[in-house]
């Protein structure tokens, strides 16, 4: 096992290298190459790695899942995002799906064939899910959905959708349910793609559902688990999120060692000034000290963990700050360019923000967190 763990990370890297590194600027900065990069690395199995073979995946752990996904969001944070968001919907199916979702879709999501999003939030229902207005009624064999959901990372992009909807609206949390939508789904609709600080391609828009047929076959779980099925997934949501920082502040720490060691001041590479030392030192800190507790928490994925949800909200809510303090600190090393569009950690800088945001901000996992430990 540990020759293949090796294996699977060295090839992460050759892939990258290859595959991702050349066509960097242009599928962060123009938008290109994404869909054909997907398709090379779902067929490599970069979209399953912690996945049973049976369905399509690699077969090694959550751990390893999580270090691949640091070393790809080192060369780009767009794929890193896409393939995280299409993950929440494989996990869902996993975790909670029927023999029948996982024999229909499983597979294909893990080998990169259909693209998979996870739609949660709502216009008006972001940190509180249990007050999203999306409905499903059960209208003999189908289910019929309406509602608007917002910021759906991938959406359009997506072949299927896993769609949370009130099966019971009085019932708040305990009366929602989770549906497999099909993108091609007659009265869905995509909508405004949202325009950010950062990350310009990375596909987020709002999704419509209007009189939408779904195959009572198609809910995950049973009807009003959907909540669990959320949250449960999530869980290992805000994992991948964390791994997705740590590439990002590696990144940033690798671009303020090589502009620190050039860049002459006074005669000297800034590299020799304490201040410049002072501020290496404390981004490989924080990188480190994320990058362990990311670990961590994917080690408590694989020992089944009954605090897998405090150390994954640990993880996010730590991993995801020092992105945006590291990242700080590298636009300060380099001055006026690190103020410049064009400069990688400008980039690096603004999407940084995004992941305090995405999965649960970080001021609720703060709130999961202080629950956790006044339970004991």
């Amino acid at each position: 096992m540990g020759e293949t763990v090796k294996k699977i990370e060295e090839v992460t890297k050759e892939v990258c290298e290859s595959l991702i590194k050349p066509k960097e600027k242009d599928i962060e900065e123009k938008g290109l190459y994404i869909e054909e990069t997907l398709h090379k690395l779902g067929e490599l199995g970069f979209f399953s790695v912690s996945f049973p073979k049976e369905f399509g995946g690699v077969g090694l752990s959550f751990e390893e899942s999580v270090k691949a996904s640091i070393i790809l969001s080192i060369y780009t944070s767009t794929i890193s995002m896409i393939i995280g968001a299409h993950q929440l919907a494989s996990l869902s199916i996993f975790l909670f799906g029927s023999d029948y979702l996982k024999q229909k879709y499983l597979t294909q999501l893990n080998k990169g064939k259909l693209i998979g999003a996870f739609s949660l939030t709502e216009p008006h229902a972001g940190s509180d899910p249990s007050s999203i207005k999306t409905t499903a009624s059960l209208k003999g064999d189908y289910y019929v959905l309406n509602g608007t959901k917002a910021f759906v990372t991938n959406a359009g992009l997506a072949d299927i959708y896993v769609i949370f909807a009130k099966t019971n609206p009085e019932s708040g949390a305990r009366g929602i349910s989770a549906f497999v939508v099909e993108g091609k789904s007659e009265g869905l609709a995509v909508g405004h793609k949202e325009e950010k600080m950062a990350l310009p391609y990375l596909p987020n828009a709002t999704v419509t559902l209007k009189d939408v047929l779904v195959p009572k076959e198609n809910l995950i779980g049973r009807a009003n688990l959907g909540f669990i099925v959320a949250m449960k997934t999530l869980e290992l949501g805000r994992i991948l999120t964390a791994a997705g920082t740590v590439g990002l502040m590696e990144r940033a720490l690798n671009e303020s060692i090589r502009y620190a060691k050039e860049r002459i001041q006074g005669g000297l590479p800034i590299a020799n000034y304490e201040i410049i030392q002072a501020y290496l030192a404390e981004m490989k800190t924080l990188l480190e000290t994320s990058r362990e507790i990311v670990l961590t928490s994917a080690r408590k994925k694989d020992l089944n963990s009954p605090d897998l949800g405090l150390y994954s909200s640990i993880a996010k809510y730590y991993a995801t700050k020092s992105a945006v303090d590291v990242t700080r600190l590298a636009t300060q090393i380099f001055g006026g360019y690190g103020y410049v569009k064009g400069y990688t950690v400008e980039r690096l800088y603004r999407e940084a923000k995004m992941y305090e945001i995405v999965e649960g901000t970080n001021e609720i996992q703060k709130l999961i967190i202080a629950n956790q430990i006044l339970k004991g």
